[in-house]
């Protein structure tokens, strides 16, 4: 993988796509969380997803690791997310986290543009590995 990537501009990617996310109906009235996601490659290919992009409800990590690149190794990719990835125990069983969908993709870094404020996910999980 190239040492030198533009982290900057791959971040600003991800908050435009987030601005693409699907609006969802919340059962506690709390406004739906926009997330966007931009995986760049080591071989320098650039892939986004955002909230509920194919199919109402889906994560946008959850798009981009499982659903876009499910059927490609992304060992040493870098993800960068406008949110921190859902923790282990966020989703109802059998779900799996976005956070561990991460690990398991061997994602080498995860840039993240803010915690999640929500306190059952901040903080939760330990997800950004290096894989060197």
């Amino acid at each position: 993988m190239p040492s030198r990537f533009d982290s900057r501009q791959l971040m600003e990617q991800a908050l435009e796509i987030m601005r693409q996310s699907v609006e969802e109906p919340r059962a506690d009235g709390k406004p739906q969380t926009k997330v966007g996601a931009v995986l760049y490659t080591p071989d320098e290919k650039v892939e986004t997803a955002f909230r509920g992009e194919l199919r109402y409800g889906d994560h946008a990590e959850f798009t981009l690791l499982e659903r876009k690149n499910g059927h490609k190794k992304l060992d040493g990719s870098i993800l960068f997310t406008t949110l921190e990835p859902c923790a282990p125990g966020a989703r109802k069983h059998p779900k799996m986290s976005c956070a561990e969908r991460v690990f398991a993709a061997r994602i080498k870094q995860v840039w993240l543009g803010i915690e999640d404020p929500d306190p059952t996910v901040v903080h939760r999980e330990i997800y950004v590995v290096s894989l060197r």
